[in-house]
């Protein structure tokens, strides 16, 4: 009776029981079981993407204004070079944020000292301050080079109009000018740090 019993259990277990015995299919429940939170995950992003999707089709305004700009966006070509271009702006989007961000504080704190007449009479009494020096000295220079320049052409001048012939007493009378010592000091100074330098081979 025993044996009876048995082959009327074995009789009365499912198809599907029989297919747990086998090892393959074991091995891929187990397999199913480990990968159990990623296909979580997986579903739960497909329902926010679905809800997205949703809340995106019933919004007309939204999409009147896509299909305004898919519109306008067909006149240009969308090839290979543009859709990189456009991947590579997205994957900036971050960083280009941060930078609005920045900008849009450093423009919040600036605004009101833009826009205060006084603060931007101070600020140009500081930088005329700072200038100042600078601006006397450029202006030396430029008058020092217009005295040099007015004394080489009055000397031009002068050595046109001069028809006397020069001695070796004259020459050695002009040596002894201090102008003239100073002028050959400084040429030969010059020419010692030229030699050193190797400037002058």
């Amino acid at each position: 009776m025993e044996v009876e019993t048995k082959q009327q259990n074995a009789q009365a277990i499912p198809q599907w029981m029989e297919q747990l015995e086998k090892p393959e299919v074991q091995n891929a429940l187990a397999m199913l079981v480990e990968k159990l939170p990623q296909i979580s995950d997986a579903v739960a992003k497909a329902e926010q993407g679905i809800d997205l999707a949703a809340s995106f089709a019933s919004d007309t305004e939204s999409l009147n204004y896509l299909a305004d700009r898919a519109s306008s966006l067909s006149k240009f070509a969308l090839n290979k070079e543009n859709l990189e271009a456009l991947g590579t702006i997205m994957e900036s989007l971050p960083r280009l944020a941060k930078m609005v961000g920045a900008l849009d504080r450093l423009y919040t704190t600036l605004e009101p000292v833009l826009t205060d007449k006084d603060i931007l009479v101070d600020v140009a009494g500081m930088i005329q301050v700072v200038t100042a020096p600078v601006t006397e000295r450029v202006q030396e220079g430029v008058s020092m080079a217009k005295e040099g320049m007015s004394m080489v052409q009055e000397a031009k001048a002068r050595a046109a109009r001069n028809h006397d012939t020069l001695s070796i007493f004259g020459v050695m009378k002009m040596l002894k000018e201090p102008a003239v010592q100073d002028g050959l000091k400084f040429a030969q100074a010059m020419f010692a740090v030229m030699a050193e330098r190797k400037v002058l081979k």
